[in-house]
């Protein structure tokens, strides 16, 4: 199941404060490319904007969490005000232990939100987060993408019929 997102969700915006507070979350480990943004994007749109006020303002903790370089990561992360790690090497859990430890926040009270299972999901999991994931936002046209897209859906297909199984 370190592969099996816990959640999934089409849209960033369909993750509220309100179902962070029925969930237990207190905080979210955020990534940048094609989760907030797509990767040519240099700087978050209003709607990422609003979300993340949203979220704080509701007492959310946030931090990003980024495989890609400082230049990228920090202005991103600086437009939000919100504190980054970038060069991440996530799937390895060190980036994900430290955000939730700089958050004031034990693992089990984050949640990792991404759009990458091998990255995002299996990173939060061997952390001891929950993982979430979200649909891309923006395409990548890379053969390399579009294989690791279709290595996922077996992934993604056990969410939905393990939800399925959940609906009464």
């Amino acid at each position: 199941m370190l592969f099996t997102p816990d959640k999934i969700f089409e849209k960033i915006s369909e993750i509220t404060a309100e179902l962070l507070e029925k969930e237990g979350i207190k905080g979210l480990v955020l990534d940048i490319d094609y989760t907030l943004a797509p990767k040519s994007e240099p700087l978050p749109d209003e709607a990422i904007i609003e979300f993340v006020r949203s979220l704080k303002q509701a007492g959310i903790k946030l931090y990003i969490i980024s495989n890609n370089h400082k230049n990228r990561v920090s202005k991103f992360s600086k437009a939000l005000e919100l504190d980054f790690i970038c060069n991440g090497l996530k799937p390895f859990p060190l980036a994900f232990r430290r955000a939730a430890k700089e958050m004031g926040l034990s693992v089990h009270e984050v949640a990792a939100v991404g759009d990458q299972i091998y990255t995002d999901v299996y990173g939060a999991h061997v952390s001891g987060m929950r993982a979430w994931l979200v649909s891309p936002n923006g395409t990548n046209k890379s053969l390399l993408y579009a294989l690791r897209r279709r290595l996922e859906m077996p992934f993604i297909n056990r969410y939905y019929k393990s939800e399925r199984r959940k609906t009464p």
